[in-house]
């Protein structure tokens, strides 16, 4: 605000510059209070006594935003960006009022220029991601670890967890995390860390030592995560991560697009348990800036959904001679060929973990009764 005052005291008289200040600094009071008509009121008074100052002009677009003129205060954002084109907050106004109005392009442009020059600015980041556009911007590179990131293992038919003593066997009992609420969608997610911090805690006092989430969550989920884990180390809760997909088209799971884009979301779940990612919105999918890195407590991937028997079968009856595959971390030496291609996936993941971060948990691919159901179980009369 210094050198903006500086600046325009070069361009006009300075007993009208300290008046239209003072009632600019009233209007934004006024404005984070929520008092929006009084703010109005100090920033119209600031325009005519200083016409055209850029401050003013930002002010009274947020205004006009706020009585849902989107139109009126698009102009303002504009004879702002006239005076001042280095104004971060005059774009981001721009690009709130453009996607207002139905221009996503321009509201996509108006926010990457305002992140362009404010890098920082986490408001303009977060409504492009809601656009379905990434920030331009790219995530600081990843310093890969020298020596290998295992935290858990598997050991025989059960689980082990690296502590400073070693390898220790760990009984998992574990929660599955569906945070559907009363009222509400599966995908409208709670977007407050407080919601999930308060479920974590009920969970731990439930004496369960793991959760499984289908899908990825909003940001606020695993920063209430890592949290609860740094402060109760005695009673940290590991984390089991799905990896979610729709059925492929026609049962074909090697349609290259579909594949591609499960490949996609798996790169994405891993990026951003390490606490790396920016999810662009997507309908019925949580989206955001990831940056708390959970990966310390990662007990395991799984892959996929309960797939639909009908499915598997059609897919089975169509590659009959794939019984078998081979990767870098995984071997099948005989098998379904829906259980070749699952194989092939977990190991395409733990392939993009180890390269990109250095570390490997237990992977698995999701399976349940319907597909797969128990031979030799009856229940009793």
């Amino acid at each position: 605000m210094l050198l903006l005052l500086l600046a325009l005291g070069s361009q006009v008289p300075a007993p009208c510059l300290q008046a239209a200040v003072r009632e600019t600094d009233a209007g934004w009071r006024a404005y984070r209070r929520e008092a929006i008509g009084e703010a109005a009121a100090h920033f119209a008074t600031a325009d005519s006594l200083c016409p055209g100052d850029h401050v003013t002009q930002v002010g009274l677009g947020f205004v006009l935003l706020r009585q849902s003129q989107p139109g009126v205060a698009a102009d303002r954002f504009l004879r702002a960006l006239a005076a001042d084109a280095r104004d971060a907050d005059a774009w981001y106004g721009l690009g709130l009022a453009r996607s207002r109005l139905g221009q996503r392009a321009a509201a996509v442009d108006a926010l990457r220029r305002t992140l362009r020059l404010a890098p920082a600015y986490a408001d303009a980041e977060q409504r492009l991601l809601a656009l379905g556009a990434d920030s331009g911007l790219a995530l600081p590179a990843v310093v890969r670890p020298a020596a290998p990131d295992v935290v858990a293992r598997t050991a025989g038919d059960g689980f082990e967890i690296r502590t400073t003593d070693g390898w220790r066997p760990v009984y998992v009992k574990g929660v599955n995390l569906g945070v559907a609420r009363p009222g509400h969608f599966p995908s409208e997610f709670p977007p407050d860390d407080s919601t999930y911090g308060r479920w974590l805690e009920l969970i731990a006092e439930a004496h369960a030592n793991a959760i499984r989430v289908y899908t990825i969550l909003p940001p606020a989920f695993y920063q209430a995560l890592k949290a609860w884990n740094d402060a109760h180390p005695d009673r940290a809760l590991w984390l089991l991560h799905g990896v979610w997909t729709e059925l492929p088209p026609r049962d074909d799971y090697d349609a290259a697009d579909w594949k591609a884009a499960f490949r996609v979301e798996m790169r994405r779940v891993v990026d951003l348990v390490h606490g790396h990612a920016l999810v662009a919105a997507r309908p019925g999918h949580a989206f955001g800036r990831y940056d708390s890195d959970v990966s310390d407590h990662v007990l395991g991937f799984i892959i996929g959904r309960e797939w639909e028997p009908f499915s598997i079968r059609t897919y089975n009856a169509r590659r009959r001679g794939r019984t078998a595959f081979t990767g870098r971390f995984l071997a099948l030496d005989r098998g379904t060929p829906a259980d070749a291609w699952m194989a092939e996936q977990c190991d395409y993941l733990l392939t993009y973990e180890w390269a990109a971060y250095h570390a490997q948990p237990p992977i698995a691919s999701t399976n349940c009764p319907t597909p797969d159901p128990p031979q030799g179980i009856r229940q009793r009369p």
